[in-house]
């Protein structure tokens, strides 16, 4: 069983149906990499158009085996990559949470591993 942390990352979108393709592939990729997972439920964001549910979001556990946080921001920095450019993600571990976007590659990348290590277990 996990122990740790979980990270809940949340798609930001208006349009519901692109939010549930982009977290499902997101899940995807996670499996492909066996990364512990669950699904997480949201609300939608105030003016949205669509009803955001827990479709647009996941929950994925930090910790276990070293190099995860490592592997986890490979895998959501390229995700990330490939969103739109109205897609915006929100990650919280407790009560610390950042936003990302499409920033650049590199700035992404050290504003997300930081996060991430700010969290991992010793």
């Amino acid at each position: 069983m996990f122990v740790g942390e979980w990270v809940d990352v949340v798609l930001l979108d208006d349009d519901a149906e692109l939010a549930d393709r982009a977290i499902r592939q997101l899940r995807r990729e996670l499996a492909e990499h066996e990364i512990d997972m669950r699904t997480v439920g949201t609300t939608s964001p105030s003016g949205s158009k669509g009803d955001i549910s827990s479709f647009n979001a996941v929950a994925i556990a930090l910790g276990g085996a070293g190099g995860m946080v490592t592997v986890l921001v490979t895998i959501l920095r390229d995700w990330l990559g490939r969103r739109p450019p109205q897609q915006r993600v929100k990650l919280t571990i407790g009560a610390d949470t950042i936003e990302l976007d499409a920033a650049s590659t590199e700035q992404q990348q050290q504003v997300l591993e930081a996060f991430l290590r700010r969290h991992e277990a010793s």
